[in-house]
């Protein structure tokens, strides 16, 4: 169990971002901003923390990548407790 729970945690990063660049790979840190920035606006908070981390990677100095890795993280925690709440009052 802990094998198959190591294995989904290692690959999901990576099944995510397949989902997004699957038919446009960013090659620089802009194009990375593009796609996040797009992903963003899809309320896709997962896929955008992922693309801006990789922004941040490519350009630790760029803070368009900093600001966007932090909305995605805000907004992503604040749409999973929005959605447990409401589950809860169901």
């Amino acid at each position: 169990m802990k094998k198959a729970v190591v294995l989904i945690a290692l690959l999901l990063p990576t099944v995510l971002l397949a989902s997004v660049t699957e038919t446009v790979i960013p090659s620089t840190s802009d194009a990375y901003l593009v796609v996040a920035g797009n992903a963003l606006e899809d309320g896709d908070f997962d896929v955008a923390l992922l693309l801006y981390e990789e922004a941040v990677e490519r350009d630790p100095h760029s803070q368009v990548a900093l600001s966007g890795r932090l909305i995605a993280f805000v907004e992503g925690r604040n749409s999973e407790s929005t959605t447990i709440e409401v589950a809860g009052l169901n």
